[in-house]
């Protein structure tokens, strides 16, 4: 098999753990049970994650969930505690400092000016571009 046939299998079961973390994004995932989707031991799947995605599953488990909860904060009328709880902050405070460090504002700032605003109608009924 040569390279680009392995990174193409590599890339194929990747696929499938991707799949599973996203269906999965609230439930504990086990390593050896992500390993086993992949086909792959554990050590080994967790070497090839890595180097394809460049971050942890634990990293990439914290970014999604952490997206996710950003567009709860926009889409819904959950408060910040019950979104912060379900995308596993032990506390609000961890959850606005982190969300604060990775989209520059604290949720409830978010909710009302975040980035989603720029794709809002205007009063005119006319929605503004982002780069105008």
């Amino acid at each position: 098999m040569n390279g680009e046939t392995a990174w193409a299998l590599y890339e194929n079961r990747l696929r499938r753990v991707s799949a599973y973390i996203h269906d999965h994004l609230d439930e504990d995932l086990d390593m050896e049970r992500l390993a086993e989707i992949a086909c792959m031991s554990s050590c080994h799947w967790h070497k090839i994650y890595r180097a394809i995605y460049g971050e942890t599953l634990a990293a990439t488990v914290k970014r999604l969930r952490l997206h996710r909860a950003a567009g709860d904060i926009v889409r819904t009328d959950l408060t910040v505690g019950e979104i912060a709880k379900r995308s596993g902050y032990p506390n609000l405070q961890s959850f606005n400092r982190i969300f604060k460090s990775v989209y520059g504002m604290p949720p409830a700032r978010y909710r009302k000016e975040g980035s989603h605003k720029a794709f809002e109608p205007s009063p005119d009924g006319k929605t503004t571009p982002m780069f105008a």
